[in-house]
């Protein structure tokens, strides 16, 4: 069993899969806008054009993959395809790709319009689909397709190369078939892990991203190749993680290509020449912390070393302090950091209180200067890394999980206040990438003018992890 399973998907307070994944408040309420303007738009498009419509939802929200916003300004992205139906006849004359799409566009102008929900409709529209975006964090993609039951064939309206043979169903079919069951469930999992994965990895260099499709199709058949593994006991979350992880370093560093399962004249590898060397750079460090956690002596470590590459997205034990001690000895690496926050209210320059190692209570609107008051205790070229994991309805609705700063001997960093509820910034000492100490801090933000000065003094906990020295 992997040693950080249980912040994977376990019963810890905060979990991987519960910091990506959308609540099901979010997921209905992502629905319930869909379905107004499909139930605005679709009885129009029909009126218009004399053809049956009909709506099928698609992409990550079908397959059950779909993950929230992890930074400040990123959208939530629903695909659902409108449908023009009708039976091919010869000598009959039938609407081009160009029209369908003026007839879409148009519509859904005219919605944005009416409902206060959407923020604009962008115009002109993309080649392969319409945008409406909305207000609340996301956009809904729209493409269109022509529709023959007879034959159950569907082909996309594209606005400059008109027909393209282009059909989810076939994929999304073979996906649900892929697994069942419990290992369905897991295999969602595993792919919203990595679609966090991506979300942090990539953020300087976004060429280099995978796509959606593209991370469901090579998890999917990595997961398929390695159901022996699970039938001989790679049952939970981590362990999978890191088998999948495995699969699918070595397929894709031995070749780039990604066939559609169900079409392979298609290449779901859409990553640039130019780009692949950094999409492999990103998957070789993934690789490298995925052995080195399943190597790690305890939770704690386990969880400290995947937090390389999922960054603020992984949660860390229920603790304030981590001390890390040799294995051999049992004796600390180095102390812990003492850490004096210093609150200044608003925009004044002058401090309004300070705390240590714990923000209590503390309002909104607020700067919070962090400084290592020990610095003494900080090897000389350690790097610092201070990484701010939100929590909360506010930070979880408007999409901003959390941020990380690092430097060599970075001993203090500043931050602001915004979203009520109980967060951590968390200083983890490293020295040649390995951890040597942590300080969890909590940020207690609360609906008040200010912050105490004189709170009750916070219960600490403390818990000791091992240091296995590489080789």
């Amino acid at each position: 069993m992997g040693k950080a399973a249980r912040l994977f998907s376990g019963a810890a307070p905060d979990s991987l899969i519960n910091r990506v994944t959308p609540s099901t408040e979010q997921r209905e309420f992502l629905q319930r806008q869909w379905n107004d303007m499909r139930d605005s738009v679709c009885p129009k498009l029909q009126q218009e054009s004399g053809y049956p419509i009909s709506t099928w939802l698609q992409g990550s929200y079908k397959y059950g993959t779909l993950i929230r916003p992890v930074h400040l300004g990123e959208e939530y992205d629903v695909d659902v395809g409108i449908y023009f139906e009708w039976e091919k006849e010869k000598g009959a004359a039938y609407p081009s790709p160009e029209q369908l799409r003026s007839w879409v566009q148009r519509e859904l102008l005219a919605y944005g319009k009416e409902c206060e929900m959407v923020d604009r409709v962008e115009d002109p529209a993309k080649e392969r689909c319409s945008r409406a975006v909305f207000k609340q964090q996301f956009h809904i993609d729209t493409p269109v397709y022509h529709l023959e039951r007879s034959t159950d064939t569907r082909r996309l309206a594209c606005l400059n190369n008109g027909w393209e043979q282009s059909d989810p169903k076939p994929i999304y079919k073979w996906f649900k078939e892929a697994a069942s069951g419990d290992e369905r469930d897991q295999l969602r999992r595993l792919i919203r892990y990595l679609k966090g994965w991506a979300a942090v990895a990539f953020i300087d260099i976004s060429g280099s991203r995978p796509s959606s499709i593209f991370l469901t199709v090579v998890i999917t058949e990595a997961y398929q190749a390695g159901w022996l593994d699970r039938l001989l006991g790679l049952k939970d979350d981590e362990d999978a993680l890191v088998d999948i992880i495995v699969r699918v370093h070595n397929r894709l560093f031995a070749h780039r290509e990604v066939r559609n399962p169900v079409a392979a004249d298609e290449d779901l590898n859409r990553i640039s020449a130019d780009a692949w060397d950094g999409f492999l750079t990103c998957l070789q460090a993934l690789r490298e912390a995925a052995e080195r956690a399943l190597d790690a002596e305890d939770e704690a470590g386990a969880a400290l070393v995947w937090s390389e590459v999922f960054s603020f997205l992984m949660p860390l034990p229920e603790a304030d302090e981590v001390e890390i001690q040799e294995n051999t000895s049992g004796r600390a690496v180095m102390q812990v950091p003492e850490i004096e926050v210093t609150v200044f209210i608003g925009n004044s320059k002058q401090p309004h209180t300070s705390y240590r190692n714990e923000v209590p209570s503390v309002g909104r609107d607020c700067w919070l200067v962090f400084r290592i008051v020990n610095a003494h205790i900080i090897p000389e070229y350690a790097t610092i890394e201070w990484t701010v994991r939100n929590a909360g309805e506010e930070s979880d609705f408007i999409g901003d999980l959390g941020h990380r700063q690092m430097g060599v001997r970075l001993l203090t960093v500043r931050e602001h206040t915004q979203y009520l509820g109980r967060h951590y910034m968390d200083c983890v000492v490293r020295l040649n990438g390995q951890v040597y100490a942590v300080r969890r801090v909590p940020v207690h933000i609360r609906n008040i003018q200010r912050a105490e000065r004189n709170p009750p003094k916070p219960a600490y906990t403390k818990i000791v992890s091992r240091l296995r020295r590489r080789r």
